[in-house]
C-alpha cells in the first residue's frame, strides 16, 4: 500500500484558512462536509474566528487537541510552507494544498514546491497538490475540494474511481457524467503532483473495495515505472482502467508540458504502454465516459457474437459494418428462430441485424418476444438494441425499459447496450432501472470494442521480469559502428554475419580469402553512421584485386570527409538465398525506459513507418505478436509458392535482444540492427548491420 488511506478515507479533517463564507475557497469544503454528512471530526482553523458554523475554530493546527488525518491548506502560497511545517509538528498524516503559485509559474515556484516535497518526505506526510482542486469520497461524505461542481447537489455514488491531472478537466467530466446519471466512488485532481501523482491514486483505487473501474485523465508522467506498476496492480485485481491521455501532437505535447510541468513522452510509447498493460485509451470525452460507465454496469463480454435489434434497416447496416470492422461477428439467425420471429411479425427482417420495424411502437411485447427468441438460442454473446427516438416518447418509454430490464435479468451474462435519443426524464428512468443506454449507435460499437479488449487482456500472459546481466561497459566507445556493435552482440549469443575488420589492404585480402567470395566491403567510421548515403558499401566483391581497389576507395571517402576517423574496412560474407530484411532496434524513452521496436528493414522503415513496439523485456511469444502486427509481417509467411521465413528464430532473437537492452538500462540510448536477414524456416537469421549509441557519462560496469 502507498499509505493514502488517511487522505482518501479520513476520520478527521482540519481546514487551514476556513471561512464562514461558503463561496470562498476556505469555506466551500467546510460547507460541503457539513451539508453532505461527513461523520468524522471537522476542525476549522483561522485566527480571525473563535467559532465557524457551530464548530470551534482554532488559531493554528497546533491548537487542535486531537489527531488529524488530513489537513486542507486554503491559504496564499507565501504561507503554505509555514503551515505545512506546523502540520508536520502536529503529526498530520496527509495534506491537500489548494494554493497555486508553485511549479506551474516557473523556477522560483518550483523551488518552493521542492521544499514541500522535502518536508513531506522528512515527516512521512502525503501531500496532494499544490495547485489542486482536491478530492472527495462519496461513500464517506468526505469533500476536500473547493470545486463549484458540488454546490447544487450531492454527487451520485458508483464503483468508478476518477483521477485527473487537471482540476478543470475533471470538473467538466464530472458535470457531463452527472447529466448522464453517472456517479463516482472517488474524485481526485492531482494538480502539480509535488508528492502524490496519478500513479499513486490509481494504485490506491486498484485496492479500494468500493472501486471496480478506474478512469484517469493524463497529461504527462514523471515516473513511468510507477505508473506501469499501478496499471499492473489494477489488472491483478481485475479492475479495468480507462485512460484519456492528451498530448498526441507536438502542439498538444507542448501545451501539456506547460500545464502540468510533467515530462511528456512520445505518444506512440504511451499507446504501447497502455496496450501492454490492458488500459483502454479513449479518444474523446464521450468515449471516456461511455466505456467507463459500461464496464462498471455491464457483465464481462464472453465472446464476439453480436445480435442487433433495430427499428431502422439503415442503422442495422451501419452497425453491421462497424461491428465487422472491429472483428465482431453477426451470426445468422438460426432457422428455427427465424420461423418464430416471422410468426410474431411476418413483415420483420429476421436476418441479423434483426429489423423489428416501426411496429415496435404499436405492439408492446414485440421487442421482448423478439429478444427472448433470439437470445434463448445461446448463439450470441452481446446485443445492441436501437430504438431510434423512443426516449422522447414519455408515454411508451417505460414499457420499453421494462422489457429491456426483463431481458437483462433473464440473460445476466449477455451485455445489453440500448441506443435511443433521450430526454432528461427518460435518461433518469433508464438509470433508475439499471439499463445501460447510449444515444448514438456508433458509440455502442466502441463500448463493445473496449469490453472485448478488456476481456482479451484477462487471458494475456503477465509481463516478464528478468534478472539483469552484469555487463562491463568500461571499454566501449560512446558510438559503436557496425563492427563494434556486432562484436558486442556476439557475446550474448546473437547471430551476426561472418566478418573481419581490416586496417590494411593486406589484412583485407587475407580475411577475404578466409571468408570466401563473393563479399561485401564496408567502410567504418564512428562519424559516418549512414554508410550507404556516403557510398561506403560495396557489394559482390569477387577477387583479391577487387578487394584492394574497393578498400582504397572506401578509405579515401572516409579520409576526404571532414572530421571523420578511419576505423577500418569491414570484410563481410555476402549473404545468399531467399531472405527478408527486417529492422530490430531499441530506443530509451525518458519516462518508460527501454523500448524494443520491430519493423520492415532497409530504408523502408523511415518511409513507411510500419513498426511495432513493446516495453522491454518481452518473450518470444510477444515478439511473434509484434511481427504479426506489422503490415509487412505477411511477407514472412508462406505465399505464392514461397516458403515461410524463420519466424520462430527471429522471435527468439528479438526476445534475447530485449533482455540485453534491459540489462544495459540507462547506458544504452539507442540501438539499430538494420537489416536483420530472415531466411526460410529452419535456416535462421543473421544481423547484417548495426549501430549502438551509449550515454557518455556512464562508462562504468553495470552491477
Amino acid at each position: 500500500m502507498n499509505n493514502l488511506e488517511a487522505l482518501f478515507n479520513p476520520k478527521s479533517v482540519a481546514i487551514i484558512g476556513a471561512s464562514p463564507d461558503a463561496k470562498k475557497i476556505g469555506g466551500r469544503p467546510l460547507s460541503y462536509l457539513q451539508r453532505y454528512g461527513f461523520k468524522g471530526a471537522i476542525y476549522p482553523i483561522n485566527p480571525k474566528y473563535e467559532e465557524i458554523n457551530g464548530l470551534t475554530c482554532y488559531s493554528d493546527i497546533l491548537q487542535v487537541p486531537s489527531p488529524v488525518d488530513v489537513a486542507i491548506i486554503a491559504l496564499p502560497s507565501q504561507v503554505v510552507i509555514k503551515n505545512l511545517k506546523m502540520c508536520a509538528l502536529h503529526g498530520v498524516k496527509s495534506v491537500v494544498i489548494f494554493s497555486a503559485g508553485f511549479g506551474e509559474i516557473g523556477e522560483a515556484g518550483k523551488q518552493e514546491q521542492d521544499k514541500i516535497l522535502q518536508i513531506a518526505k522528512e515527516h512521512n506526510i502525503r501531500v496532494l497538490g499544490p495547485n489542486c482542486l482536491g478530492l472527495f469520497n462519496v461513500e464517506s461524505g468526505f469533500y476536500g475540494t473547493f470545486s463549484t461542481i458540488l454546490e447544487e447537489e450531492k454527487p451520485l455514488k458508483s464503483s468508478i474511481g476518477f483521477v485527473s491531472q487537471s482540476g478543470a478537466f475533471g470538473s467538466h467530466v464530472f458535470t457531463l457524467a452527472r447529466k448522464q446519471n453517472i456517479g463516482f466512488s472517488y474524485f481526485v485532481a492531482t494538480g502539480n503532483e509535488a508528492d502524490i501523482d496519478v500513479a499513486d491514486c490509481i494504485e490506491f483505487l486498484a485496492t479500494d473495495p468500493n472501486t471496480n473501474v478506474i478512469a484517469c485523465y493524463i497529461e504527462g508522467v514523471q515516473d513511468g515505472e510507477k505508473l506501469i506498476k499501478a496499471f499492473q496492480l489494477a489488472r491483478a485485481n481485475q479492475k479495468p482502467v480507462v485512460a484519456l491521455k492528451v498530448g498526441r501532437t507536438e502542439v498538444g505535447m507542448k501545451a501539456a508540458m506547460s500545464h502540468t510541468g510533467s515530462i511528456v513522452g512520445s505518444d506512440r510509447v504511451f499507446d504501447t504502454i497502455f496496450s501492454q498493460n490492458g488500459v483502454f485509451r479513449a479518444e474523446t470525452i464521450d468515449e471516456f465516459l461511455d466505456v467507463t460507465y459500461a464496464v462498471s454496469q455491464l457483465p464481462p463480454l464472453q465472446g464476439n457474437r453480436v445480435a442487433v435489434f433495430t427499428i431502422s434497416g439503415g442503422v442495422g447496416i451501419l452497425l453491421a459494418d462497424q461491428l465487422a470492422q472491429q472483428q465482431f461477428k453477426l451470426p445468422e439467425t438460426p432457422p428455427m428462430v427465424k420461423k418464430q420471429l416471422q410468426s410474431i411479425l411476418p413483415i420483420a427482417g429476421t436476418q441479423n441485424p434483426i429489423d423489428t420495424t416501426a411496429q415496435i411502437s404499436y405492439l408492446p411485447n414485440l421487442l421482448e418476444d423478439f429478444m427472448e427468441a433470439v437470445l434463448s438460442s445461446g448463439e450470441y454473446d452481446a446485443t445492441i438494441v436501437f430504438l431510434g427516438f423512443a426516449g422522447l416518447k414519455h408515454d411508451s418509454i417505460k414499457g420499453r425499459i421494462a422489457s429491456l430490464q426483463k431481458m437483462r435479468d433473464r440473460y445476466p451474462r449477455i451485455p445489453q447496450v440500448s441506443v435511443t435519443i433521450n430526454s432528461p426524464e427518460s435518461s433518469q428512468a433508464f438509470s433508475e432501472a439499471g439499463v445501460f443506454v447510449l444515444q448514438d449507435p456508433t458509440r455502442a460499437v466502441t463500448v463493445l470494442k473496449a469490453m472485448k479488449q478488456f476481456e482479451e487482456f484477462k487471458n494475456a500472459p503477465t509481463p516478464r521480469h528478468i534478472e539483469k546481466q552484469d555487463i562491463d561497459m568500461t571499454k566501449l566507445d560512446t558510438v559503436l559502428t557496425e563492427f563494434g556493435t556486432k562484436q558486442f552482440l556476439q557475446q550474448f549469443d546473437l547471430p551476426i554475419t561472418n566478418e573481419f575488420l581490416a586496417l590494411t589492404e593486406e589484412e583485407a585480402v587475407i580475411n577475404a580469402n578466409k571468408i570466401g567470395y563473393p563479399l561485401v566491403l564496408k567502410g567504418m567510421s564512428p562519424q559516418i553512421l549512414h554508410k550507404t548515403d556516403k557510398g561506403l558499401v560495396s557489394l559482390n566483391i569477387q577477387s583479391e584485386e577487387h578487394v584492394i581497389s574497393e578498400f582504397r576507395k572506401l578509405k579515401k571517402i572516409i579520409e576526404d570527409t571532414a572530421d571523420a576517423a578511419f576505423e577500418g574496412v569491414l570484410i563481410q560474407e555476402m549473404l545468399k538465398g531467399d531472405y527478408t530484411e527486417l529492422f530490430v532496434g531499441s530506443k530509451k524513452d525518458p519516462i518508460f525506459g527501454q523500448m524494443v521496436i520491430v519493423g520492415l528493414g532497409g530504408i523502408y522503415i523511415e518511409v513507411l513507418e510500419d513498426i511495432s513496439m513493446r516495453k522491454a523485456p518481452i518473450s518470444s511469444a510477444d515478439a511473434r505478436e509484434m511481427i504479426a502486427e506489422l503490415k509487412a509481417g505477411k511477407v514472412l509467411e508462406a505465399f505464392r509458392g514461397k516458403p515461410a521465413k524463420d519466424i520462430d528464430e527471429l522471435s527468439q532473437v528479438i526476445a534475447k535482444f530485449s533482455e540485453l537492452i534491459v540489462s544495459l538500462d540507462d547506458d544504452l540510448l539507442e540501438a539499430d540492427l538494420n537489416p536483420i536477414m530472415v531466411f526460410s524456416k529452419g535456416q535462421g537469421v543473421k544481423i547484417a548491420d548495426g549501430l549502438m549509441t551509449f550515454a557518455q557519462q556512464n562508462k562504468i560496469a553495470i552491477n
